[in-house]
């Protein structure tokens, strides 16, 4: 596999850990727990980006927030596109009965 490749099924993998942290909430939870987990870590990952200005010696933490900030927000968008499709679901599957 190329390199290029290995990255997106990298992140393709980070979605669709936010799709089953969504399962995990509606299924067994019941509450929006990880969901907020989620939006706490994409807030926080954006605030190291801004506290730690990026430095060349490697003294700062501005890459760990970038990577924080667009890891959870991926598996946010995972999160929000499953919530949207068990919500679908759920609306037909009432309409049917």
């Amino acid at each position: 596999m190329s390199v290029e490749l290995w990255r997106y099924l990298v992140w393709a993998s980070v979605v669709a850990l936010g799709a089953v942290l969504a399962i995990v909430d509606r299924r067994l939870l019941g509450r929006w727990l990880f969901g907020m987990l989620l939006v706490a870590a994409v807030a926080v990952g954006m605030l190291v980006t801004v506290v730690s200005p990026f430095r060349f010696g490697g003294t700062s933490y501005y890459m760990e927030g970038v990577i924080l900030a667009g890891g959870s927000a991926l598996a946010l968008i995972g999160y929000l596109v499953t919530l949207v499709g068990l919500f679908i679901v759920r609306r037909m599957c009432r309409k049917r009965e």
